[in-house]
């Protein structure tokens, strides 16, 4: 059951939790049960499948968890002590395979590997350090590419550049909280 509850992510889950609650609910063999309750029986049964089957057509796959101690320079290290600090767990470097698509279709058998620089498996985000951002040909070939390939892949990330790691644990801890509000589909329009 261990190994099984590793491959799931939380929300996969939850989302058997409530399945389960819902099968109970639809065939509970007690006579006072009114028929709107099997009706949520129901209901949770459909969410729960919609929300499992959507964590599980994740559009990215980890190939290789980490590279230990291996920091491309000092700015990066100074993030991993961070969360090292902070106590947030990071796989530092992951390779992912990502799908190539060509004007919004996913196509099938192309994939590309992507290597960003923090994955925490806490929160099932990517955190990148664009610590070039100021040259051209960085922006130009690992920056834009890398954001697109992100957006169209629907792969969840935040951003840190240079002058954010001066307020970092602000700057860090406020983007985290906006990503996970708007995964929860709620959004902050008074900011």
């Amino acid at each position: 059951m261990g190994k099984f509850l590793k491959i799931l992510s939380t929300r996969q889950q939850g989302a058997i939790f409530f399945f389960l609650i819902g099968l109970l609910m639809v065939f509970s063999k007690q006579k006072d049960l009114i028929e709107a309750i099997k009706g949520f029986g129901y209901l949770f049964i459909i969410f729960s499948i919609l929300v499992f089957i959507g964590e599980t057509k994740r559009k990215y796959e980890i190939i290789k968890p980490y590279k230990k101690n291996h920091y491309d320079s000092q700015k990066e290290e100074i993030i991993a002590n961070y969360f090292k600090r902070k106590n947030i767990i990071y796989r530092h470097h992951p390779v992912i395979k990502l799908n190539k698509t060509f004007f919004g279709i996913t196509i099938p058998f192309l994939s590309v590997k992507v290597e960003p620089d923090f994955f925490l498996p806490e929160f099932e985000v990517f955190v990148e350090y664009w610590g070039m951002i100021d040259n051209k040909e960085y922006k130009n070939k690992s920056y834009d590419y890398k954001k697109k390939l992100y957006k169209t892949n629907d792969v969840e990330f935040i951003s840190l550049y240079p002058k954010n790691l001066d307020n970092l644990d602000f700057v860090f801890t406020s983007k985290l909280l906006d990503l996970i509000k708007e995964r929860q589909g709620l959004k902050r329009n008074w900011r």
